[in-house]
């Protein structure tokens, strides 16, 4: 067997990367991103979601186990409201927590003071008037 004398220097396992802690970004997970709202936010008593995705399923679905909890969806694609109401009907007491809504005047009424909101309406949902300062989060932007 045949060593070089490069091989000797290298140690055994993955080399150290940056010790710039700066330069490592994560991006979120639905896991995350659900705990972080619910350690900022599970106060107001209320979630409200605009579109329909991954990350605001598992948020309501998370915060479900809350009973003080109540819950209002809108989504410009009628079709994933749907499906979001039909999993959401098959849970205990949903005709008295969760309320679909239509997407006009959602942001713009100002009835709830923090929207969830999916990534891809979140260029649209910023562009709205928004006259009652509502404060939009995006779970997949959250840092």
């Amino acid at each position: 067997m045949v060593v070089n004398a490069e091989d000797n220097k290298r140690k055994p396992g993955r080399p150290k990367g940056s010790k710039d802690p700066r330069k490592i970004k994560l991006k979120p997970s639905p896991k995350t991103a659900k705990e972080d709202y619910a350690k900022y936010y599970s106060e107001l008593g209320i979630v409200a979601i605009y579109g329909v995705d991954d990350f605001t399923k598992e948020l309501l679905f998370y915060m479900w186990n809350d009973p003080s909890q109540e819950f209002v969806a809108c989504d410009p694609v009628e079709q994933h409201l749907a499906n979001l109401t039909r999993e959401v009907g098959n849970r205990a007491n949903s005709m008295y927590r969760y309320t679909a809504v239509h997407h006009s005047g959602f942001i713009e009424s100002g009835y709830y003071p923090v929207v969830v909101v999916s990534k891809k309406y979140k260029e649209k949902v910023m562009e709205l008037p928004n006259p009652h300062s509502v404060k939009i989060i995006c779970l997949e932007d959250y840092k």
